[in-house]
């Protein structure tokens, strides 16, 4: 379903593009042709995003034992560096357009036009809404940003308009040029925060890990644990730890311990797939490996 959406987003995309620029060039309306860019941009993202959700959604292989899941990061991040870019392109354009001092024609037109722009862009957030409630993805999310951007300037850009009409005041269409930018920009930071941290396995957030951890230590049987490591993709968490048992512990009752660990941390986080790997330690070999390490260096 999602990779459905992302086509779809794609064609509306290029429709809307095409309308603004072509609207927007016959006005001269330095906003409207921001918006054009930015439509036609989204459309470029979408059709990418629909590439990468198909070849994220391939089973791993002995290549890739992990999948390609991270497929949606690299891209997210891809399309974080392109929107900025453009971005900032229109920053200069809409200071430059301040100082050439240029009018714009055609603004009924071009307030008739945007009106529809907002409708068609609103009925498409509905949408691509409805399916990222069903089926989770960073890239879908990441265009869900993407229109919604698009509404909010699209909006402030109507709003620029209708100024103009009535005050004749056409430096508003450069600064709403800047402003569009500067927001484009902000949003393209988030996006491409988001797929960074990904790429670069961040860990789970601190209060999943004292959750897990409260959750290790609620039997006896665990003296303690170490090496807790995790990471996550757009659907799966991963986490690794090694427990510390009793040497006299039986190896059948430790591995039914680690086992009944799993379940709960799955049971606690149902909304997430879970990878774990738990290690087994009859003794705290990190803290060994501490103490030998700080002998040696004396």
């Amino acid at each position: 379903m999602a990779v459905k959406a992302t086509f779809i987003a794609s064609l509306v995309a290029i429709f809307l593009a095409l309308f603004k620029f072509i609207v927007g060039f016959l006005s001269s309306s330095v906003a409207l042709m921001s918006l054009a860019i930015d439509s036609l941009l989204d459309s470029f993202v979408s059709i990418l995003n629909t590439v990468a959700l198909k070849k994220a959604k391939q089973n791993s292989n002995e290549n890739y034992n992990f999948g390609y899941e991270k497929m949606e990061a690299l891209v997210s991040l891809i399309e974080a560096l392109i929107i900025s870019f453009v971005g900032l392109f229109m920053l200069f354009k809409s200071v430059e357009k301040i100082y050439q001092k240029e009018e714009i024609s055609f603004v009924i037109p071009a307030i008739i036009s945007i009106l529809f722009c907002i409708l068609v862009t609103f009925f498409l957030l509905l949408y691509l809404n409805s399916i990222v409630k069903k089926e989770n993805s960073l890239i879908l999310r990441a265009d869900i940003l993407h229109y919604k951007v698009d509404l909010l300037t699209n909006g402030a850009t109507f709003l620029g308009l209708l100024l103009i009409y009535f005050t004749d005041f056409y430096i508003i269409d450069a600064i709403f040029g800047i402003l569009i930018s500067i927001y484009i920009v902000f949003g393209a930071y988030g996006i491409g925060k988001n797929g960074f941290e990904m790429l670069l396995d961040k860990a789970l957030s601190k209060d999943i890990i004292d959750e897990i951890s409260k959750l290790i230590l609620e039997n006896d049987e665990v003296k303690d644990f170490h090496m807790l490591k995790s990471r996550s993709t757009v659907n799966t968490n991963y986490l690794s730890v090694h427990l510390v048992f009793s040497p006299t512990i039986s190896l059948l009752k430790a591995h039914d311990i680690s086992h009944k660990l799993e379940e709960n941390i799955k049971n606690r986080f149902k909304d997430s797939k879970w990878e774990i790997v738990i290690h087994l330690d009859p003794y705290d070999d990190f803290k060994k490996d501490l103490n030998e390490n700080s002998t040696d260096s004396a």
